[in-house]
């Protein structure tokens, strides 16, 4: 007879090392890898099943989801979670049927302690005055779409730090006004193509701002700037002609910044100088980014805001609009613009896209014997540069300079990697546009 045969036991179940993590380490997990991915823990064991629910706060954000699940998902979420939403971020286009929906998420998002909004609309829709109830704000991102009024007793946004509009309508002028000046702490401010709707300029008066950028298909003088003694940082960029003694003005209302980024000097249609006088001076300004070229009108600009920057150290110039001279602007012409004093502390020069024309040629002659302090010029040839980089490199020996320390550098234009860095200097706010796309 057969012994009896003894059961096997069973292997105890390893244990769930996802559950025995401590509780602050679970919520530390999930709230940081996004909405998407916290739902999908659900699949990991049945105690992580409707983990994501309990959470105190998460992120929803549905940049890059399914246009045609857009509603579904965020009823969903609005329903099933009770906890704060600290981030929401959505983007709906023209024929989605997300478009009726979103005053009713807005609404029922401002009693969630929202901190971080970035929505990404089509410039159709209409936003309305649910958006002004996000008391707990710290940044927001809107791009398209059209923003009514504010609502009587509006507030204002106590803690929003940064405001960035691209391609918003405002139905009047004072709503966008008031966003701004009811914004006590607010630091970072990004305008692009951001109309104003009214024949009055529109009023920006921050008195915490420490960054600005203005990027505008409109006229200049719809807007003029209050107070903004901590500016630390300005980006000026128009796509339409400017001149005369208004833009003046209108520039000086950013002579606190330390960092100017300037790209107006387009040719205007009637040869009107663009500035000869500034009603300011620039003390605060360490560093000056310009593009522009070297036309008459042009080089008087340049000059303008380089007498009246005293205590500048970092010169770039990216030269646009590359073309054969129409006038010229030789060394006895540029001589005369220089004054006293003039680029003091002027440490580093960066010409960028250079054709070797006479004008450009003698300006940067200019500077070598005048700039004192100088310690670095860098200097990349344009596509239809007129000399070879030999032929440059000998002229610029016989130039003298002022400073026994300046040293003189070629940049390789047609390298793929510089080039880019030039394309988003030229336009400050590139980067800032790209991040919508």
């Amino acid at each position: 007879m057969e012994p009896p045969r003894r059961r096997r036991r069973r292997a105890a179940p390893a244990p769930d090392r996802l559950t025995s993590l401590p509780e602050h380490l679970i919520e530390g997990i999930l709230s940081r890898v996004g909405f998407c991915d916290a739902v999908r823990t659900s699949a990991l064991s049945r105690a992580w099943r409707r983990r994501w629910e309990s959470l105190p706060t998460l992120s929803l954000s549905l940049l890059d989801g399914r246009l045609s699940t857009l509603p579904t998902t965020v009823d969903s979420v609005l329903i099933r979670y009770a906890g704060s939403i600290r981030d929401f971020s959505i983007r709906i286009d023209a024929h989605s049927s997300s478009s009726c929906r979103i005053d009713d998420w807005l609404i029922a998002l401002s009693r969630r302690g929202v901190r971080s909004m970035d929505l990404r609309l089509h410039c159709g829709l209409t936003i309305n005055s649910s958006i002004y109830s996000f008391s707990q704000l710290v940044t927001l991102k809107l791009h398209g779409g059209y923003v009514c009024p504010t609502p009587v007793g509006f507030a204002g946004f106590p803690v929003l730090q940064e405001l960035k509009l691209v391609d918003v309508q405002f139905s009047v002028k004072e709503a966008l006004e008031a966003i701004i000046s009811r914004s006590p702490l607010l630091a970072v401010l990004e305008l692009c193509e951001v109309c104003n709707p009214s024949d009055e300029p529109c009023m920006i008066a921050a008195p915490n701002l420490r960054s600005l950028t203005i990027v505008l298909v409109c006229d200049y003088y719809a807007w003029e700037f209050g107070e903004l003694p901590r500016l630390d940082n300005a980006t000026i960029d128009f796509d339409t002609y400017v001149n005369g003694d208004d833009f003046g003005a209108f520039v000086a209302g950013v002579a606190h910044a330390r960092r100017l980024t300037l790209s107006t000097f387009y040719q205007p249609y009637f040869g009107d100088i663009l500035l000869e006088t500034l009603p300011c001076t620039f003390a605060n300004l360490r560093s000056l980014f310009l593009s522009t070229h070297f036309e008459m009108y042009a080089i008087l600009s340049t000059f303008c805001l380089l007498r009246n920057a005293p205590n500048l150290e970092d010169l770039e110039i990216a030269i646009i609009n590359n073309q054969e001279q129409e006038t010229e602007a030789n060394a006895e012409f540029q001589n005369t613009q220089w004054t006293d004093g003039m680029c003091a502390s002027l440490q580093v020069v960066k010409i960028n896209d250079i054709s070797c024309l006479s004008n450009e040629m003698c300006f940067i002659e200019l500077v070598l014997s005048k700039a004192a302090a100088l310690r670095k010029m860098t200097i990349s040839l344009g596509d239809e540069c007129s000399m070879s980089e030999e032929n440059v490199q000998s002229k610029l020996y016989t130039y003298r300079r002022a400073s026994p320390s300046a040293q003189v550098f070629f940049k390789d234009i047609y390298h793929p990697e510089f080039r880019q860095q030039l394309k988003l200097r030229r336009r400050g706010t590139n980067n800032f546009s790209a991040m919508w796309s």
